[in-house]
């Protein structure tokens, strides 16, 4: 597996189907694999489920390391807050290519809308292990931050994750 992935993160984040295709002759240890990982993923999830949002920031940034870092194409997940910061949901946004994500603001404030979520967290991965944010990342979140304040909602921050490090557009005094 080492061989064909190429390294440990890349088969933690290698598809059921990807990893199923690895095993000759149907081998057993591929299923106990699965299994094992989805119980970490839904550990790690709940830690994060189960607080206000921002209140246990090394929880969330382990979690978002664990589940985008090594991702081949880019990701965006959004993480909706009740107006007290409990985490309503977290769900996937938008994927897309190498080095880009189609989001529309109907996506995230419509889901929000749906959820009667008033704190959203955005995260998104950088295939190239750069987390440092684009212009356009910058650029479309301002105008996301706009939108989501004129229907009483609050982008809380646009999160990068890279291939060792988590960059906050909150902390970079960029929102």
């Amino acid at each position: 597996m080492l061989y064909r992935f190429g390294s440990i993160g890349r088969i933690a984040q290698a598809s059921d189907n990807e990893l199923r295709q690895s095993a000759s002759h149907g081998e057993g240890w591929v299923e106990a694999l699965l299994m094992i990982r989805r119980l970490v993923h839904d550990g790690v999830r709940e830690e994060l489920v189960r607080t206000r949002l921002g209140e246990d920031r090394s929880a969330l940034l382990s979690y978002l390391l664990m589940t985008m870092k090594n991702l081949p194409e880019e990701r965006m997940i959004a993480i909706f807050a009740d107006a007290n910061s409990y985490v309503i949901a977290e769900e996937v946004i938008a994927e897309g290519g190498e080095s880009h994500i189609l989001i529309t603001p109907r996506r995230v404030l419509g889901r929000a809308m749906k959820l009667d979520a008033r704190r959203i967290t955005l995260a998104h991965n950088h295939p190239s292990g750069c987390a440092e944010p684009s212009s356009l990342d910058v650029e479309h979140t301002l105008v996301l931050c706009r939108q989501a304040r004129e229907l009483g909602m609050m982008i809380e921050d646009h999160l990068i994750i890279g291939q060792s490090n988590v960059v906050s557009m909150k902390d970079r005094g960029l929102l």
